[in-house]
């Protein structure tokens, strides 16, 4: 396939060229010892994990790349090329485009972000707050929802270095009633309001133990970050969404509603059994109003963070990567897909549910979970 590499730096051409080539040793020679690739939701640091995705990603499926456009935006190169390969193609647009971002540092590559290029798509025109957007499954879903042509902002309690659109960021810890309110405010200045709401942040930072080792202090934050955040949000973006008779919002829940681990995740899985209730309740309200309300629970989804502990798990072990995912697995009672999810796997439900395609459903929760929870 023919690839148009003129004006470009030499590493980044020769990053494109040995794809093309199927040359492992000259595409890994491009990077940084300790580069990271983001790609497809997934994240690989340093060069022997940028080996593992190049042979799963490129050489295991012959991916050809042909230059489309090439520009510099401060230190970012973004390279929007087709693609061709022997991949999974269900689910992506015909041709398939990717944007690679690609930073340098000296003559290697530091840092590769891969994504489908943005096309005018359904979502077109539509305003969209994902909170905790920055990692993992919130990260899919605010690169899905750009895809398909929404204007997409985010939240976070810290800029990320290679955040790609910073000014549709807002650095907030929306678990405080101030950092919510900040982030409506700000949105509300910049959009005037959203179309669609995606209520992503949450997790637990608990100890391990059991109840007992639970304090007022450890539940008030698991229920700030798993409930209220939501809550408050709501509260101040629905106004607006009531007004124009039309809107989405979407609560991220988990499978631990109905499954609650006990030793270190019990508030966790308390509050978003809470959340769960919560929206179900207010798809009563709003709905007759124009606004849709609908919840996902997910179940192991290998984000950055959950890949962070198998290697941990795997280190403290003495065993591999794999042993180590399969344990965590087996904790749950196993996954009969045999696999974890995917952060673009949970980024594609959602894109259905706040699509016109989805315009009846309302009220209800779809569980992503690869068959864990036993029950219909």
């Amino acid at each position: 396939m023919n690839t148009n590499l003129n004006g470009l730096h030499p590493t980044i051409s020769a990053y494109l060229t040995s794809t093309n080539l199927h040359d492992r040793e000259a595409l890994l020679a491009c990077f940084h010892l300790d580069a990271v690739v983001h790609d497809a939701g997934r994240f690989w640091r340093g060069i022997d994990a940028i080996r593992e995705w190049s042979a799963r990603e490129i050489f295991a499926v012959n991916v050809e790349l042909e230059v489309l456009a090439a520009a510099v935006r401060g230190e970012v190169t973004v390279v929007t090329s087709r693609v061709e390969g022997d991949f999974d193609r269900s689910g992506l647009p015909d041709p398939v485009l990717v944007e690679h971002r690609i930073t340098l540092a000296g003559d290697k590559i530091s840092n590769l972000t891969c994504g489908l290029a943005r096309e005018r798509g359904e979502l077109t025109g539509k305003r969209v707050l994902v909170t905790g957007g920055t990692r993992g499954i919130g990260k899919a879903i605010v690169e899905r929802l750009w895809n398909a042509g929404a204007t997409v902002f985010t939240t976070g309690r810290a800029l990320p270095e290679d955040l790609p659109r910073p000014d549709n960021f807002v650095q907030a810890d929306i678990s405080t009633a101030s950092g919510a309110g900040a982030v409506a405010s700000r949105v509300v200045e910049r959009l005037g309001g959203v179309d669609i709401l995606v209520h992503n942040v949450g997790g637990s930072s608990a100890p391990g133990g059991g109840h007992a080792a639970l304090t007022d202090d450890e539940w008030q934050r698991a229920l700030d970050a798993n409930l209220l955040a939501a809550v408050r949000l709501d509260r101040a973006l629905l106004p607006k969404m009531l007004a124009q008779r039309s809107g989405v919002i979407v609560h991220i829940s988990s499978i631990q509603r109905t499954m609650p681990l006990h030793d270190a995740t019990l508030a966790y899985a308390a509050a978003k059994a809470a959340l769960t209730v919560y929206s179900k309740g207010l798809s009563k309200e709003v709905g007759p109003k124009g606004v849709r309300v609908v919840s996902i629970a997910p179940g192991f989804i290998e984000t950055p963070a959950a890949h962070d502990l198998i290697v941990r798990l795997a280190e403290n072990a003495g065993t591999d990567h794999a042993s180590a995912r399969q344990g965590l697995m087996d904790s749950l009672g196993g996954i009969p897909i045999g696999r974890p999810g995917r952060p673009e796997e949970v980024a594609e439900l959602v894109a259905f549910l706040v699509s016109p395609r989805a315009a009846s459903i309302h009220g209800s929760e779809y569980v992503i979970d690869g068959g864990t929870l036993p029950q219909i």
